[in-house]
């Protein structure tokens, strides 16, 4: 009588990832980062992540230079017909954003650029 042998079957081939700890980049290389998501997201978002982030987005030197145009708020419909709805943010709340930028920069900031919002009052 002949033996049979069942095999296992074979795992995937898997890369183990090395796990990064994106809180050992130096400062310099996170601000950088960060000044590339632009002054609504940093104050809205990026500064409330974590307590280096924070610290990186306090620094005034990261407020040198201010680029601010009109935020617009996206909205995906849940429906079964899936739109997006823009919504622009009151002119109210990019003032108070926009001064708010400009308080971070202690007095650093060297040049300002604002787009379809300034108004007498901010400037």
């Amino acid at each position: 009588m002949a033996e049979i042998t069942v095999s296992k079957p074979k795992q995937p081939w898997q890369v183990k990832e090395r796990v990064r700890n994106w809180l050992e980049l130096p400062s310099d290389v996170t601000a950088n980062i960060l000044y590339r998501i632009g002054v609504i997201d940093i104050l809205e978002n990026a500064q409330k992540v974590c307590t280096t982030w924070r610290k990186i987005c306090k620094d005034p030197s990261m407020w040198r230079v201010i680029h601010m145009k009109k935020p617009y708020a996206v909205h995906q419909s849940q429906g079964p017909l899936d739109y997006i709805n823009v919504v622009t943010f009151t002119n109210d709340r990019s003032l108070e954003i926009c001064k708010h930028a400009v308080d971070q920069s202690q007095g650093h900031l060297v040049d300002i650029c604002i787009v379809d919002f300034a108004n007498d009052e901010l400037l």
